[in-house]
């Protein structure tokens, strides 16, 4: 267990030298040793400190150990060192456990001989003085721990990082919780299932994770459910409390355990991630049994943040890597205190007000001027980090928001300063401001998701054309519904004919399947089933994105020639064909008039040309977008 090194006691004395009690000469080869007060027959770690500045490490000192000839207290080599104390638990805390300590000269073979003296209850510490946490907290910290609005089921064959159930969400560049693995390959099935038997020590929640695998990958280090602990790893530096969760092992099943890490995610443009941090192994048993776990939080020592300012500390719960299994768990819990209650519980209201909570990219309208905390007027300005000079908001919180324009919406329709880069992050670290979607004005039209999955991220796909059918061929499913906005883009080639970027297109009533569709060039003619014509089948690589973001429209419009009515007119006059003479017969004419026509009376009245309004009632209120 990882101890707490902010509570080390160090020696007092610069050296310590310890001389024999009879002759008041150094103590040379003595043997010291340390255990636990409570508990004299059992050894207890003492640490010396190594490193260099900012990357100390406390290491454990030999126990027993012996002296230097000049009686003082050395490392494995030799080298004299200041001994540092540990006066609590290893495993908790928030628990006092001193040390009872006894001193030996040797004999000629170096085994003690004479006792020079004993400590007791060294080094003192007032009793009931816990070091981080005086009074206990009965909050736990995993939101939404009874898996509310769950994705049911998923087969993660395939799937390396998927939201499962929603939970924190606020700032998170990885937020909820999510099944992740570092490789593809396993046959591996996740399904949320209802309880049918009561917990034991607290209160049964409707739904458990069954995580199983039948095939085995090798290769893997990384299988786990992510849970989120807290937005900024500094948050919680080096805090104890307990881990409480209730987990099964199918009977039967050899690997029947799980085990429990922190991960400390450092964010967004990282030099380097650290590895998780193991806090305990838990073997299960073949029913549903809780099983508490106590932990310090690992230190925040040394670690280098990332620009995006999106780090975060999350618990993992890890299944046995590259080998079956079949294990259920639920309602995993965390409490900063060194006990727990029996009865914690959540109502559905008070889950749904946090998974619900306003999320970044989300509109919110008022009459009210005042720009609520966490939002950025719909101005049609700019965001960017604090140096970007943007002209909505400069600061390192819009990276969020400008994460999600940056990947989801087109440079066309949210261009970024000097042009897009590398990536999102290449560019707010760049300073580069990006703008916002175009919303002063404009009224914001639906559109469907491109997918049904929960929370993913990037709904974009790839496609290839077809000059026969004019079908796109998506390489994995979307859920594409009549007359939604699409667009398209290329990299390493051309699109194809007559496909154009930055145009929003629509799909068509003829579209086949999730992973065939046709394209029209207005939402009238993707009703109508009136498909583009595709020439050339184009080159390089051809993506798909819903439109979001664009904007269309206009509020004004001159009507063309074409858009003109077609007119039924009926003319009755006295005319006749040939030169006029004054007189003739009388003729009815019903659409294009030809011949001659004369005694026409009346005035002319042309039309002037002009636009016509083609905005609708609308009212004007403040719009902002979620950071």
């Amino acid at each position: 267990m990882t101890i707490n090194t902010n509570l080390l006691v160090s020696a007092a004395m610069l050296q310590d030298y310890l001389v024999d009690k009879d002759t008041g000469m150094p103590l040379a080869g003595g043997i010291i040793s340390l255990y636990k007060d409570n508990a004299r027959s059992f050894y207890k770690n003492w640490y010396y400190q190594t490193g260099t500045p900012g990357a100390y490490e406390w290491v454990a000192l030999d126990n027993p150990l012996a002296l230097s000839s000049v009686g003082t207290i050395q490392d494995p080599n030799g080298n004299d060192v200041i001994p540092f104390f540990y006066p609590y638990e290893e495993d908790n805390s928030n628990i006092t456990e001193p040390y009872y300590i006894t001193v030996y000269s040797v004999d000629e073979n170096g085994d003690p001989d004479i006792l020079q003296f004993t400590r007791e209850n060294f080094p003192f510490v007032p009793s009931n003085n816990s070091p981080t946490v005086t009074n206990p907290t009965w909050r736990n910290y995993i939101l939404n721990n009874i898996y509310w609005r769950n994705i049911g089921s998923l087969d993660c064959m395939n799937v390396t990082d998927q939201v499962i159930a929603p939970s924190q969400h606020e700032g998170y560049t990885n937020g909820d919780i999510r099944f992740r693995k570092n490789v593809t390959g396993a046959d591996d099935d996740l399904i949320f299932s209802p309880m049918t038997t009561a917990l034991t020590n607290d209160i049964t929640p409707e739904f458990y994770i069954g995580m199983q695998c039948t095939g085995v990958q090798v290769g893997e280090t990384l299988k786990c459910i992510q849970y989120p602990i807290s937005l900024h790893v500094k948050t919680l530096n080096s805090v104890s409390g307990v881990i409480k969760f209730h987990g099964q092992n199918v009977a039967g099943n050899v690997n029947n355990y799980v085990d429990l890490y922190f991960y400390q995610f450092l964010g967004t443009g990282a030099i380097s991630q650290p590895d998780p941090v193991l806090i305990q192994r838990v073997t299960l048993n073949n029913d549903f049994e809780v099983y508490p776990v106590p932990f310090i939080t690992p230190s925040t020592e040394g670690l280098t943040l990332g620009s995006g300012g999106d780090d975060a500390l999350f618990l993992l719960v890890q299944f046995p890597l590259s080998a079956t299994f079949n294990i259920n768990h639920t309602k995993p819990q965390i409490f900063f205190s060194p006990d727990y209650p029996d009865n914690d519980f959540d109502t559905y209201d008070q889950v749904e007000a946090i998974i619900n909570s306003p999320r970044t990219g989300d509109y919110r309208t008022s009459l009210n001027p005042f720009t609520p905390f966490g939002w950025v007027p719909a101005n049609d300005g700019s965001i960017g980090s604090a140096a970007s000079s943007a002209t909505s908001r400069a600061n390192i919180d819009t990276w969020p928001l400008y994460n999600l324009l940056w990947n989801n919406v087109l440079d066309h329709w949210a261009p970024v300063s000097t042009g897009r880069g590398a990536s999102a992050y290449a560019d707010f670290t760049a300073n580069k401001k990006l703008t916002l979607t175009r919303n002063l004005g404009r009224v914001i039209a639906g559109m469907a998701p491109m997918t049904t999955s929960l929370g993913v991220a990037s709904p974009s796909v790839t496609f290839t054309a077809d000059t026969g059918t004019d079908v796109l061929t998506l390489t994995s499913a979307r859920n594409l519904l009549t007359g939604m906005p699409v667009q398209v883009a290329n990299s390493g080639g051309a699109l194809p004919t007559p496909l154009a970027a930055n145009t929003v297109y629509f799909v068509s009533v003829n579209s086949l399947t999730t992973t065939t569709i046709k394209l029209s060039t207005t939402i009238e003619n993707a009703y109508a089933g009136t498909d583009i014509d595709i020439t050339v089948a184009g080159t390089g690589t051809q993506t798909l994105y819903p439109a979001l973001g664009s904007y269309l429209g206009e509020t004004n419009h001159t009507l063309t020639t074409g858009e003109v009515p077609n007119l039924n007119v009926t003319v009755t006059q006295q005319s006749r064909d040939g030169a006029p003479t004054g007189g003739g017969n009388i003729m009815t004419a019903t659409g294009a008039l030809t011949g001659y026509f004369d005694n026409i009376t009346g005035a002319t009245t042309n039309g002037g040309g002009g636009a016509h309004n083609t905005m609708q009632p609308s009212m004007y209120g403040m719009v902002f977008i979620k950071l």
